[in-house]
Parts: C-alpha cells; structure tokens; sequence
C-alpha cells in the first residue's frame, strides 16, 4: 500500500542533512497508491465519527466534556470579540473577519489536549486496553509500574530513586527552566529553620522513604536489588549530613523501617498503594515521639488509640492503573488501623498546642475517610497519642515540599499566629518531594486582617451569590493524581450578594470541588469570564475538615492575606465570550 523510495546515501565527507532537509526528501520520495489512501481516509473519517457520536451518547467516565461542546468551545473561545449584534457597522461575515474567526494555536492546544485526556471514545478503550496489556505483559502506564505478586509503585518514586541527585546544580537548574518552580531544597529548609529559630520555635525535618526504598526487590530488574534493602536518591545521604550541620534536627524513619522489614519479615508499605502500612506508620510516630522528648502542656486529656479496626481497599497506584471497575487481577488488601479518641470522640487537631505537625498524604492515609483506608488514625493522630498531648497540624495531601508551608503563610499574612505558643514544628513530606517538589521561598510574615474588600458570609451563615470568574487555580486531569478529590480556587469579581446590596462589586476567593471521585464537577470546566452561582460560607468553618484535601491555589501574593469562602457546589450562569478567553 505504501511504496517508499530510499533516500540517497550522502558522499563521503560531504555535510550532512539538516532535520528539516531530511523531512522535505523523505515526504517527497513517498508515495500512497490510491486503494491505500481511500482506506486510510475512510478509516480516519470513521473514527473521527466514532469519536463524535460517543460524546453525543455520553460523557467521559471522567465526568469530562463530550466532543461537540468542546469543539463549540474551540470555536466560542476563538471567535472575534467584535464580531456580533453588539457591533454595529460589522458584517459577521466579512472576509477582513475570517482570519479572527480562525481558532488560534493555543486554543487549538488546548483543545486537543482535552480531547486526548477527556473523549468519551478514548475513555472507553483506555481501561480495556490497559486491563489487557497488565494482565498479558504485566504492563503498567505512565504512571505506575508493576512488580511482582501483584505490587504496584508510582513511577515518580521509582525516578526518585533511580534519578540523579537532586542536589546537583545543573539538575536543579534542568528543573526550575523545565517546571518554572525553585528546586533549591537545601536553601529553602535552611531558610525556613532559620525563621522558626528566630521566634525560638525547633524544626525537625521528617522525609518519609517512599515505597521503592524498601520494596524494590519486588521489581524483577538488578537495578533495584533483588534483597531487602534501603535505596535512596543518590543525594539524600549528602543532604541529611548537610542540614544537620547547619542545625537542622532530621529525623530519618530509613533505619526503623528496615529494621522492620527484616526482623518481623513483613511489608512495611502498602502492596497497590503509595504509603506505608499503619503499623509502620504507627511505630515511626512511637519513635519520632521519642526524639521530640517531654512536651509539656497543661490541662490537656491524653488522647488514647482505640482497639484495632479492619479495614480493606485497592489503593490509589491501582487506581492510577486505569483498570475497568470491574477488574479482578488485583484484589483489596485488608489491614488493621487503631482509630485515637480524645475528649470523647475522634481526635482533632489543637491549635493551641506546642507542636504544629505540618503533613502530607503519608499523615492523612489513615484519618481522611475518602482515601478509603479509614479515618482517625492517621500519623498526626498517633504522634499525638505517642506524645501523650494535643497537637496543631496543618495536612494536605500532596504537594508536601510547598502546599503546607503556603498554608501557614495565608494564616499568618491574615494575622492568625499560627504559631504562636508554639515550641516546635514538624515538617513531614514524602521524599519524592526531593526530586519533584516545588521548593520555592516563602516569605513569613505576620500581617494585620483583611480589610473588607474581599467578601466573606458572617459566622455560621450560608449567602447566595453572582460573580464573574476572573482567575481560576490549576485542575488535575483524574487518573493522573493518586487521589480522588481535588480543591479548586475561584477568584470572582463583580460580586453580588443576594439580600445585600451594599456588598455589590466586592471581590471574592472560593474554594470549591474541581474532582469528585475522580470525576470532574462543573466548576472544573469554568473558564476566565465565565458567569457563576454559588452558595458559600466562611472557609474558618470547614476548613478543619477540607484542608486535608488535595487543593491547587492561585499564585497572586497579593491574595495571600484576603479571607476565603467555600462552596460545596458552582453552576455556571452563562459562557463567556471572546473576553473570557484563557
């Protein structure tokens, strides 16, 4: 079907061709007989029309948008914004006009990358196709790889491991021009331990191993070893030594965990999820507590861990798989948690305890009920208990190198002292983060409160409101995160609020659902000049049980001192026009 000349070799010595030389004489020399260009035109135009009437019938299991409404968006966002019945004196189909109408390289991006990620024919074959390649060749995705007997690993921890050091400069410059973020980890640890010891509060640094440091004899590849042992990035020991000579308490679970996988003979991570198990979380809380040492605080009931709970799941790396729902190559696995009480119920965090736990997804497994490894009986939870006092915490699932110190910087720029009466600080994040985390400076600095030109509901107040959309955080496509829910921010201007007109043309920052499990919600599909309703509520109220959440925020400093409401559901008034545009 397809007849392809071979190019001329080039005479000795002579220059070679350049790429786009070689491009031009390889298109040029081929040729498509005219039987093979039919049936390859047919078949493109067959699947084209596949594609369309699947998103006619149905949406993405991502809760993504169908083929017709994003290519009516393709053309909505491209479309002329002087073209229409608002111009007068303009012919819509003026030919001066034609080249505006035209969608322009990023909106035609963006739109093929939406397509590619959301199509409801792409979403259809993917997890079929995946179950078929995992179950034949044992073949994993781009986000996981498989091991043997079942286990699974996410494939930034393995590149943890196996990757350069992180503590290269040329890496870390590679990083920030490829990523845009600050890579500079020692700096910024050094930088933030410098300004806790300047308000005479102790930091100690907790870089939680992920799975592939214990695990990696479950891989058949030499590289990893085929014997329990610790692996580590090639920087991590250079980096410990590094901070502890410049006064920084690192406290480094590696040892404990080895010795607990060699002396009790069984796994200390969890076989098709990211994290450890609850034993062996709970026994570095013992341990960590133990270096901490007394700490001392009065009045306080001793929060205490209750008897043993079962509880069973598939975990987040198979999830990352891709697999149908109804897969049966991986089964759940079933683990005990000890859930701690404290005053009568499940423990909560204190803010006005001496130690603030700053925390990512490895505190949260075992006490964020929709990670589906039960709840109250997370690290923070057992580190309390093992301290036998209260504890502050601050936890956010992923992003631990920045997510939770760009929390504390918001209370504090908002004139809430988080840290006051604090004695020490804990700074846990997966050391993943090490190679891949956004290690940016942040500047702490207490501030004074808001001044009112950001709404806010009053104490315990529920209030509908309008507003244009005028920025949007950052939205993780589902399936390429190891969770199932995600925060968005909204930032709105033109604000209305219903029964309270003197609030008119205020501005406000919501946080509200972008991704149910692993679905998509409708604010996820808002766009710059998009027209929203909402009911919102103080964020101070809820924020104790949806910070855990994975969140994305919107980079403007200028943002970081105003109040912020949540909104468990947003409906979109109207699209935008032309303006809107992203």
């Amino acid at each position: 079907m397809r007849e392809t000349k071979p190019p001329p070799l080039s005479q000795a010595g002579s220059a070679p061709f350049s790429r786009e030389e070689e491009a031009r004489r390889d298109l040029g020399s081929t040729r498509i007989q005219r039987g093979g260009g039919a049936t390859i035109s047919t078949g493109f135009l067959l699947l084209l029309c596949a594609g369309l009437f699947a998103g006619w019938l149905r949406r993405a299991p991502s809760g993504g948008e169908d083929s017709p409404a994003l290519l009516a968006g393709l053309l909505r966002r491209s479309a002329p914004a002087t073209a229409g019945p608002s111009s007068p004196g303009r012919n819509l189909w003026d030919l001066g006009d034609l080249g505006a109408w035209l969608p322009t390289p990023a909106a035609t991006r963006a739109v093929e990358k939406t397509l590619e990620e959301r199509s409801a024919l792409s979403g259809a074959l993917r997890a079929g196709v995946q179950s078929f390649l995992t179950q034949r060749f044992r073949a994993g995705n781009e986000q996981v790889l498989t091991g043997a007997g079942g286990w699974l690993f996410f494939r930034k921890d393995v590149d943890y491991v196996n990757g350069r050091s992180f503590l290269n400069k040329e890496v870390q410059r590679a990083r920030a021009m490829r990523d845009g973020i600050s890579a500079d980890v020692v700096a910024t640890i050094e930088e933030f331990h410098r300004y806790l010891a300047s308000r005479g509060i102790r930091l100690v640094l907790l870089p939680v191993p992920v799975k592939p440091c214990f695990e990696g004899h479950r891989f058949s590849s030499p590289a990893l070893g085929d014997v329990p042992r610790v692996l580590h990035n090639e920087g991590f020991a250079g980096f410990v030594d590094v901070l502890k000579a410049r006064g920084v308490d690192v406290f480094d679970p590696s040892g404990l965990l080895l010795r607990r996988l060699l002396e009790k003979g069984e796994p200390q991570y969890l076989e098709t999820d990211t994290h450890w198990t609850p034993a062996a979380m709970e026994a570095v809380a013992q341990a960590l507590a133990r270096h901490l040492g007394p700490v001392q605080s009065q009045g306080a009931v001793a929060p205490r861990p209750s008897e043993a709970v079962s509880v069973s799941a598939h975990g987040d790396t198979l999830a990352l798989l891709g697999l149908p729902p109804e897969q049966t190559l991986f089964q759940k696995q079933r683990v005990s948690i000890h859930p701690v009480h404290a005053g009568g119920g499940l423990w909560k965090p204190s803010p006005s305890a001496e130690v603030l736990l700053l925390g990512d997804s490895f505190s949260n497994i075992y006490s964020l009920a929709p990670m589906g490894w039960g709840e109250g009986a997370g690290f923070a939870e057992h580190l309390s208990a093992a301290l036998g006092r209260p504890l502050d915490a601050i936890l956010r699932n992923s992003d631990g190198a920045f997510a939770t110190r760009q929390t504390l910087q918001r209370e504090l720029a908002a004139g809430r002292d988080r840290l006051r009466e604090k004695k020490v600080v804990v700074w846990e994040f997966a050391v993943r983060e090490l190679t891949h985390g956004d290690w940016r400076p942040l500047a702490m600095e207490l501030g004074n409160p808001s001044r009112g030109e950001f709404y806010s509901p009053p104490p315990r107040a529920h209030r509908r409101i309008e507003g244009t959309v005028a920025g949007i955080s950052p939205i993780p496509r589902p399936g390429a995160v190891p969770y199932r829910e995600h925060v968005v921010t909204l930032h709105l201007v033109d604000v209305k609020v219903a029964g309270a007109p003197a609030f008119a043309g205020r501005e406000c920052l919501v946080y509200t659902w972008s991704m149910r499990e692993q679905a998509l919600t409708e604010a996820a599909r808002l766009r710059p000049g998009d027209s929203v309703v909402m009911e919102v509520q103080s964020w101070e109220e809820v924020s104790a049980a949806k910070e855990k959440f994975q969140r994305s925020d919107l980079d403007d400093p200028a943002l970081v001192a105003e109040p912020y409401c949540w909104s468990d559901a947003v409906s979109r008034a109207s699209f935008s026009d032309g303006a809107g545009k992203p």
